[in-house]
């Protein structure tokens, strides 16, 4: 595809292809590979399985620091949705443009393609770097290697916009999110002869009550007012176990997962839940020594916390023409990953978080223009070496 085409025309050809997170996604890398050749570098970086692959695509000279668009390619499944067209087809109502990941977050992907001819024409002594993960929606799990092979380039980048739906906003902060599975085993038998069994159900319930505990007191902990609400969070999402009524239950299912704020004792939360589940577990082998409780990492990120007055938060507020202070996020994002990584991370993109996950999602025409135009003013000012613009200029330039 050596002609330049439209984002929405672009757009359109991702949403084709459903790319549903933690199934194999050689189709969409292959079409998003297509697209780039003709005017970038593109090095792709499989799984250990081979089945998963994610895509760093590069314009410039990689010896100079630049700037690195990020994103996902991944997208979550519409099972059970009530659409009120194919998900997997752009539908245009209204200047709305519907289908699965339109907002969350093929939207700026395309974009960000879109703008590939112009970056290549443009000779650029910033280079641009574009990552583009799997398995996002299920914790970023797909973006480890995609984040180490950035900050290996030869110079590391000295700014990462993670194209997530903010409407364009600038936001320079999220909370870090780690969830986990806990699993029970115990000791089947009568309902009628309890102190003959060990019940997983009773259990992973008493852990539970315990975890409700912790929740309630962190509400009185560290606070940070710019998010809401502006404590760490721990909630339970499901916990499942048991059959027959008269039967001990012998095993259990919970998954629970923490929201912690940047700068907070994460490690002594941590500490806290494992001494929670020891003392459940305990519980449980005291009845059958056979019995145990299994904690398992489903998922992890960390917060992202980039300074209010960064010169790389105003920088991307001057390529969107929006100076307004810099905000929060309550959804999580690999931008921490790339901040962790010593790259200076902020999150801007087209689209509403807020219709991400639904039926009907869409991304309004008017939204891909202004990514376009942040877009086009970045093709001008990568001509000038990163430094010059990113660290230089006065905030309300």
């Amino acid at each position: 595809m050596s002609r330049q085409v439209s984002s929405e025309e672009i757009l359109e050809k991702l949403i084709s292809i459903s790319s549903i997170t933690d199934t194999p996604n050689e189709e969409v890398v292959a079409a998003v590979a297509a697209i780039a050749a003709p005017f970038a570098r593109v090095r792709r970086l499989p799984n250990a399985g081979g089945e998963k692959t994610a895509l760093l695509i590069s314009i410039g000279p990689e010896d100079r620091p630049g700037i690195v668009l990020s994103a996902h390619t991944d997208v979550v499944a519409v099972a059970g949705q009530a659409w009120t067209s194919d998900p997997f087809r752009l539908a245009a109502r209204d200047g709305r443009l519907y289908g699965r990941g339109t907002s969350d977050m093929k939207g700026f992907v395309a974009c960000v393609l879109a703008a590939l001819p112009a970056f290549a024409a443009a000779d650029p002594q910033t280079p641009v770097h574009v990552a583009l993960s799997y398995d996002e929606e299920i914790g970023c799990k797909g973006a480890g290697d995609l984040v180490a092979a950035v900050a290996a380039l030869p110079a590391r980048p000295l700014l990462c916009i993670v194209g997530e739906p903010t409407g364009m906003k600038v936001k320079r902060a999220h909370k870090g999110k780690t969830g986990w599975r806990a699993t029970a085993l115990g000791r089947t038998g009568h309902s009628a002869l309890p102190h003959q069994a060990a019940n997983a159900v009773t259990t992973l319930a008493r852990f539970a009550a315990r975890l409700a505990d912790l929740a309630d007191e962190l509400k009185t902990g560290a606070q940070d007012g710019s998010f809401d609400p502006p404590y760490a969070t721990l909630h339970i999402g499901s916990l499942h176990g048991g059959g027959a009524l008269n039967v001990v239950p012998d095993r259990a299912v919970m998954e629970f997962e923490l929201r912690t704020i940047p700068g907070g004792d994460t490690a002594a939360l941590f500490r806290r839940i494992e001494a929670l589940a020891d003392e459940a577990r305990a519980i449980l082998k005291a009845q059958a020594p056979e019995a145990d409780l299994l904690l398992e990492e489903l998922s992890a990120y960390p917060a992202l916390a980039t300074a209010p007055d960064a010169p790389e938060a105003a920088a991307v507020a001057r390529l969107t023409g929006d100076n307004a202070p810099s905000g929060t996020i309550a959804f999580g994002t690999e931008a921490g990953l790339y901040a962790q990584a010593g790259i200076p991370t902020l999150v801007c993109g087209p689209g509403d978080i807020a219709r991400a996950h639904k039926a009907d999602e869409w991304i309004g025409r008017e939204e891909l223009a202004q990514c376009d135009a942040m877009l086009a003013r970045l093709a001008d000012i990568i001509r000038r070496p990163a430094a010059d613009w990113i660290r230089s200029e006065p905030r309300g330039a």
